[in-house]
């Protein structure tokens, strides 16, 4: 139902949790915690409230990172689905892990998340998009490859049927707001259309607010999914002890963002949720990248991170909220339907971007060509409107 207020928002969750500034050697008596990572598909870094976003309507969202840790800083290491999935599943850039093309297969001998907890005895599912292949699809113990609207219908069922005797790793996959956008349309009467903000570098014209509502009416979508889940997780008492992370795989599916290696285009949401022993809730401005999400998930497992993982664990911020972890993220685009060959540095002021292919990259026609906010930013360029 939409606007529905879940149980997991219940009274004693939104007083400070008292063991919130345990350090992680503290809590190394207690149970291996769970992980459940929630990724959408195309949700544009800041398309949520919390992220300060006025007009799209996502309260689950929001109030998981009232509660938890938001970190403003996070990066991925490409802008393109497939290759974005594979990176936070190794703990490795595209280019080392093999899977740098949209709609290429994860290669057999790389070692995912699944594979690595699997071994020490975390039961693993994947449930919804999966868009990496069959050859690491044994690493888990389930998946449940979901082509069908948003990809979550499998979801409720599955948080009911966690086995009790184990922790678990779920890997959850939405494909909301992914073009088309379909979904969400019981969200209408939350939107006022001509009151939208338009975000920076859209130019108002024929069809943009409504193409960006229709974007909005799955953003909203995807954050009742989130909300569905941490009711469950609530319900089954797992909540208090489960790593929660929401984020998404690459920019939103607009005209400098999905593909692109500027901030639109490489920089996720990213919200993390441990009652147990997340530290201190609030906004963390570290810069994070998405190769350090494996390697945190290992050591928060008290588990040995391998050696070939190129990421960098960020625990160390549970106990220390000023701790930097790096000075630098980096990211790359590949082949995304047409060819491309672009890297990129960011750091927290600066970003290079190099086009390492001059007949193609940011010169190929836009993907986007017939969507109403590229013939307006066009209409507007040709009439030297633009800045």
């Amino acid at each position: 139902m939409p606007g529905r207020l879940y149980r997991w928002l219940s009274p004693w969750l939104l007083l400070p949790c008292l063991t919130v500034s345990l350090s992680l050697v503290s809590c190394s008596a207690d149970p291996q915690p769970n992980f459940v990572i929630i990724i959408a598909d195309d949700l544009g870094w800041n398309d949520v409230g919390a992220y300060g976003n006025p007009s799209v309507y996502t309260p689950n969202i929001d109030a998981l990172a009232l509660r938890g840790i938001r970190f403003t800083q996070a990066f991925l290491t490409t802008s393109s689905c497939s290759a974005s999935r594979a990176s936070i599943l190794t703990g490795k850039y595209p280019h080392s892990n093999g899977l740098t093309d949209l709609h290429q297969p994860l290669p057999a001998s790389q070692d995912t998340l699944a594979k690595l907890l699997g071994k020490a005895g975390y039961y693993t599912v994947s449930s919804g998009k999966w868009h990496l292949g069959k050859e690491v699809q044994s690493q888990f113990d389930l998946v449940q490859h979901d082509r069908r609207g948003s990809g979550t219908r499998h979801w409720p069922r599955l948080l009911q049927s966690l086995p009790a005797d184990r922790p678990f790793f779920l890997w959850l996959a939405s494909t909301d707001p992914h073009r088309p956008h379909e979904e969400g349309r019981a969200f209408l009467s939350r939107y006022d259309k001509s009151t939208l903000a338009l975000p920076d570098g859209f130019v108002d014209g024929k069809g943009v607010r409504s193409e960006l509502l229709a974007y909005y009416l799955e953003v909203s979508s995807f954050d009742e999914d989130v909300g569905e889940v941490l009711d469950a997780l609530h319900a089954q008492g797992h909540l208090e002890n489960t790593v929660v992370i929401v984020m998404s795989d690459n920019g939103r599916p607009f005209t400098r963002a999905k593909q692109m290696l500027y901030d639109d285009g490489i920089k996720t949401p990213f919200i993390l949720h441990w009652p147990r022993g997340m530290g201190e809730p609030g906004e963390y401005s570290q810069l994070i990248s998405a190769v350090d999400i494996a390697p945190t998930i290992l050591e928060l497992a008290r588990l040995q991170v391998p050696d070939d993982m190129q990421g960098v664990s960020f625990a160390p911020v549970f106990s220390d909220r000023q701790r930097r972890i790096r000075e630098y993220v980096f990211a790359e685009r590949n082949r995304h339907a047409t060819p491309a060959h672009e890297r990129a540095v960011r750091s927290m002021t600066f970003l290079y971007k190099e086009n390492q292919y001059p007949a193609g990259g940011d010169c190929t026609t836009s993907s986007y060509r017939r969507q109403p906010h590229q013939k307006a930013l066009r209409r507007a360029q040709a009439a030297g409107a633009l800045s």
